[in-house]
């Protein structure tokens, strides 16, 4: 029973990262999506959440500057580089369709 309901949640996780990579025309763009959506349910289901709610976006904003604040401490002396900053931001940006 438990095996048919991760099925079907996987279904739905497919279908709607689908709906989210249709709205984008570049390839690379969709393979960067693709990558972040990929992170952003790994970090999903980590932790039993209520769904896909504005806390889970919350949440989800929360996690990566708290990301971002320990590879800072972690090279205090080398700031982030412009494209982590960007990929971030990026993440961020692509769940807030959801």
């Amino acid at each position: 029973m438990n095996d048919l309901i991760s099925l079907e949640k996987i279904a739905q996780w497919q279908k709607l990262k689908t709906l989210v990579l249709d709205r984008v025309s570049s390839p690379i763009t969709k393979r960067v999506y693709n990558m972040a959506l990929e992170e952003f349910m790994a970090w999903f289901q980590q932790a039993p959440r209520a769904g896909f709610t504005k806390a889970t976006g919350s949440a989800w904003r929360v996690s990566l500057a708290l990301q971002r604040r320990r590879a800072e401490q972690e090279s205090e002396q080398t700031p982030l580089d412009p494209e982590s900053v960007e990929s971030n931001h990026r993440k961020t940006c692509e769940v807030q369709p959801l």
